[in-house]
């Protein structure tokens, strides 16, 4: 058992919470909204094979979901006025941290974050839910180095305000690997052709060259018409799953180009295949040269840590560095162009 200090009734008190209890609060600073079920399969799921835990990740109901100990514990620290629970249209219990729980977090020293999400638009819950659950996956069976949106947001506030305004795109999950980062983008309706065209124009730019933007989709024909727009765009850096594949592979894919590459996570370094970038492309702006590489963006916070291992923060990242100015996508011609992937003719008609 830990003691904390909190304030009850106008009155300064300690409190004892367990090292589980205690992680509910850890989890839901990093990931901001967490269903019942993903509390769980997290921090409450001994005797579990990894099917069942998955399917708890993105928050499937659970026998005596009302009655075990997950819920007893996240009771005890709404009680307590350390979390908040908010109720949503035909949406299960979602609970997020309180200030009081914050607050509780950084007199412990174990806050990795200097701020915390409260609350949440109702046109962004099932979205932010079907993203916690895929960063469960990726963070918890994989062990990636998974950070959030609003982990990137906190620490790179000049990011924050270009993404708000449009300039650049914020991704939903960023995987720090050595050399080989990972964008992960979580679709759960198509977009139009040109906001595709734009976010990847962004990427191309900003993301360092050997990043792979890794799409998961949950809409029908989601990995062929996103092929279709790569292949258009020669956008050899996208690679596409679908959500059911992700989870009937508990997270490691395979990921496909439009080239024919996969990309599957959780495999020892060096096996991913890497993408080439056509020789036609313009060189991205050197540091060493006078100009300023887009770190602000999608420089990692802290590394991320598996939820339950009390250890103490790591050391902040630059946030001052300046995003750069977007420049058009280039469009380079290949000696030979390719066949048409099955699934084509789903950009007839397709909305912009």
């Amino acid at each position: 058992m830990i003691e904390i200090q909190i304030f009850r009734n106008g009155k300064k008190m300690k409190v004892e919470v367990g090292i589980r209890t205690l992680g509910i609060l850890r989890s839901l600073e990093k990931w901001g909204i967490m269903g019942l079920a993903q509390m769980e399969g997290l921090l409450f799921c001994n005797g579990l094979d990894t099917t069942a835990r998955v399917d708890l990740f993105f928050n499937s109901k659970f026998r005596d979901e009302y009655r075990g100990a997950s819920y007893k514990a996240v009771r005890y620290l709404e009680e307590l006025g350390l979390v908040t629970v908010n109720h949503y249209t035909n949406m299960p219990r979602i609970y997020t941290l309180t200030t009081a729980g914050h607050q509780a977090l950084r007199g412990l020293d174990l806050s990795l974050l200097p701020e915390f999400r409260a609350s949440l638009a109702d046109s962004l819950v099932k979205h932010e839910l079907l993203v916690t659950g895929i960063g469960l996956v990726l963070s918890e069976l994989l062990g990636l180095s998974v950070s959030t949106e609003f982990e990137r947001q906190v620490f790179s506030q000049g990011a924050a305000r270009s993404a708000a305004a449009g300039d650049i795109p914020m991704p939903d999950l960023w995987i720090s690997e050595p050399g080989k980062p990972k964008v992960i983008e979580v679709e759960r309706t198509q977009k139009s052709r040109e906001r595709y065209r734009k976010t990847w124009a962004s990427y191309r730019h900003d993301l360092p060259p050997a990043t792979v933007v890794l799409y998961i989709t949950s809409f029908p024909n989601g990995p062929r018409l996103i092929l279709a727009r790569a292949r258009k765009l020669m956008a050899d850096f996208i690679y596409v799953c679908s959500l059911e594949d992700f989870k009937a592979s508990l997270g490691r894919g395979p990921y496909v180009g439009y080239r024919g590459g996969e990309i599957v996570l959780g495999q020892p370094q060096g096996t991913n295949p890497q993408r080439v970038a056509p020789a036609s492309l313009p060189a991205r702006q050197d540091a060493s040269a006078g100009g300023s590489l887009p770190v602000a963006p999608f420089a990692p916070p802290p590394q991320s840590i598996r939820i339950g291992e009390l250890i103490r923060p790591r050391g902040r990242p630059d946030q001052f560095a300046a995003p750069l100015a977007i420049r058009p996508f280039p469009r380079p011609h290949p000696p030979t162009p390719s066949p048409a992937p099955e699934g084509e003719e789903l950009l007839n008609g397709d909305p912009r």
